[in-house]
């Protein structure tokens, strides 16, 4: 019996480092709705939307999807999403705050992606919150026309949770045993995508993919706003080691609006296999510098990727062109 515990719990180390492959050079998709094409660095065409738009225009939804599909297949991730299988469970980790929250048409058009590429047999949609408007329909949607797959919304706040003990040395330092209590869904699924707008925040600067993974730590032991986490330590360094028990599989950042201290219409979608990568070209994209963000910093010396954007192949858009500067936030300072 002891024999056969060690080898799962080994099994499960395992699998969560694994999910965290790095790419020796990442590469990001990134594509605004003005993308009308262009060239790789190499010289080869790419071609470009085929009704390229405004960047603060509104878009239908066959125009966003048509965005979200280019930002992937730029992404060098073929027709599949994070090497997701058809037996897999998976997360879709959105973000709804009072300001912003994820776009539902930009997950409907991930979803309808998935689905098509036959992957994943039970896919939740979580948050620390209620399912925004429009969610219930889009899932029944989609449910009605691939009934072998399970698809549901579960709100974080109220799922069980299980105290884990650290895979790898972790940072906060007021948290000498390593152990967060994590929703137990979290520690379970076999893979997690991430799908986040831009934004900022006062704790970490740049709020993206990673910072989304706070609220995967429980509220019944944290408190309704997490507020007991200020207690371990640093914002960057609690969601680093939050980060640490199974970084996002692949990650999408993006939608048309945004947020920096007020509401930002900027047609946008950024994605790849590489977490740390997509929020480092978001972080470039809104005008800051990455490597001067302190969570990104920490999460490059882990080993989860690179966060000079000189070292990101982004494929689409160049940087330059993409980029929208956002407000700094009050409070906030870089490294």
């Amino acid at each position: 019996m002891a024999d056969e515990q060690l080898r799962g719990k080994r099994k499960l180390n395992e699998s969560m480092l694994a999910s965290a492959s790095i790419e020796r050079t990442p590469h990001v998709g990134l594509v605004t709705s003005s993308f009308a094409g262009g060239k790789e660095h190499d010289g080869t065409p790419i071609t470009g939307l085929a009704s390229p738009r405004r960047v603060d225009a509104e878009l239908s939804n066959s125009e966003l999807q048509a965005l979200v599909n280019r930002a992937l297949d730029l992404s060098r991730a073929g027709r599949r999403v994070g090497g997701i299988g058809p037996e897999d469970r998976v997360l879709i980790k959105i973000v709804v705050t009072p300001e912003v929250s994820t776009d539902v048409r930009l997950v409907g058009a991930v979803l309808e992606r998935m689905l098509a590429a036959r992957q994943g047999k039970r896919i939740t949609i979580v948050e620390d919150s209620a399912a925004p408007a429009g969610y219930a329909s889009m899932i029944a949607g989609l449910a009605a026309n691939h009934r072998s797959v399970r698809i549901e919304y579960l709100n974080l706040g109220e799922v069980p949770y299980i105290t884990s003990p650290p895979l790898r040395r972790t940072y906060a330092g007021a948290n000498p045993t390593g152990a967060y209590a994590l929703a137990k869904l979290f520690r379970e699924c076999d893979r997690i995508v991430t799908i986040a707008p831009l934004r900022t925040s006062p704790d970490t600067g740049v709020a993206l993919s990673a910072a989304t993974y706070r609220s995967f730590a429980s509220r019944v032991i944290y408190g309704q706003q997490r507020e007991k986490l200020a207690a371990l330590g640093d914002a960057a360094d609690v969601t680093t080691d939050l980060y640490l028990h199974h970084p996002p599989d692949f990650a999408i950042l993006g939608g048309p609006l945004h947020f920096d201290g007020a509401a930002v219409r900027h047609n946008i979608v950024i994605a790849g296999r590489n977490a740390l990568a997509v929020d480092a070209v978001g972080a470039a994209v809104m005008g800051f510098d990455p490597r001067k963000i302190r969570l990104l910093d920490r999460l490059e010396a882990r080993g989860f990727g690179v966060c000079d954007p000189d070292s990101i192949w982004t494929h689409g858009n160049e940087i330059e062109e993409a980029r929208r500067p956002f407000a700094r936030p009050a409070g906030w300072s870089a490294l």
